[in-house]
This record gives structure tokens, sequence and C-alpha cells, in this order.
């Protein structure tokens, strides 16, 4: 294979893996589009950045990480903060698969477990318990948990979808 060629793979994988970020972002962000239970919805974007950056590492995981970040916080009210916290998780978990764990579905569902609870319960606390609004344990209960749950169903399909894209064009 020529450099050429490989240059051309690489760049029509990570076009392909933006195109899913854009619609992971809309199935998410666009009511209806994506289905919720009892209005728990499930948050697409961290198990979908995590599985980018297991497969892309710690720099490219960290600008998949920003770009759907971005897209997340265009339709939301967080000022930046869903990109931060996904570059930072794109990082963490391409830096982790390079230095101590392994590229598969169990480390998928680990990372993506982790970062999930740790936004739900860190939205929840600053929203709720530090807002000082009522209902804070029930919306816990009742929403963010159960969101966390939803999430994590959906892990083994997202690391299919993204593994098949890198299989695609994977170098030979």
């Amino acid at each position: 294979m020529t450099l050429e060629s490989s240059r051309k793979k690489l760049i029509l994988r990570r076009i392909c893996l933006a195109l899913i970020l854009l619609l992971i972002s809309v199935l998410q962000n666009t009511d209806g589009f994506f289905p919720q239970f009892f209005g728990v919805r499930a948050l697409l974007l961290i198990p979908a950045v995590v599985c980018i950056a297991m497969f892309e590492r710690d720099i490219f995981g960290m600008v998949f990480g920003l770009f759907a970040g971005a897209l997340w916080d265009i339709t939301a009210s967080g000022a930046s903060f869903n990109a931060l916290f996904l570059l930072t998780a794109g990082f963490l978990c391409g830096t982790l698969i390079n230095t101590i764990m392994r590229n598969n579905v169990v480390t998928a569902f680990i990372l993506s477990t982790a970062l999930t609870l740790i936004y739900n319960v860190g939205y929840w606390l600053f929203h709720y318990v530090f807002g000082g609004l009522d209902k804070a344990v029930f919306m816990l209960l009742r929403y963010y948990l159960p969101s966390v749950a939803y999430t994590v169903v959906l892990v083994p399909l997202v690391f299919i979808v993204i593994r098949a894209t890198e299989k695609k064009f994977a170098e030979k």
C-alpha cells in the first residue's frame, strides 16, 4: 500500500468518525429521534467518544472529544462544559489504552460506565444539590441514574459501529 492511499484511508476514516459523531449528536439531542423511556435519555456521545478514543488514541481522541462536546454544547446550556468534559474523556481513554488497558468491549463498557456516572452525578450535584433545588434525591433516582443505565446498555452497539468503521479503513 502506498503512502498516498494510506493517507486517503486515514482521512476517510476520520471523516466517517466525525459523521458518526454528528449522527449520534442529532439522535441524542433532538426530541423524538431516539427512544426515551419515562423521560430518560441515553447520553450516546460519551460512549462514542470513549470508543473512538480507544481506537484513535490520545491526541485524536481528544480532538474527537472536543468536536462531540461542541456539538453537544450547541444544544445545551453548559457554557462549553460538555466540550471540556469530552475532550478530557477522549484524552484519558486514549492514554489509558496506550499505556495500561486493552482495546475491547469490556474496557469500553468500564470506561463508558465510569465517565457517564461521573458526568451525571456531577451534573446532578451542580444543578440540584449545590443549586439548592428541592427533590434532589428524587431526581437522582428518577432521572440521572436510569440515564446511566440506559447509556451503558447501548455501549456494545456503539463499540461495534466504531470498530466496524475502524476496520473498514484499516491499513493492510
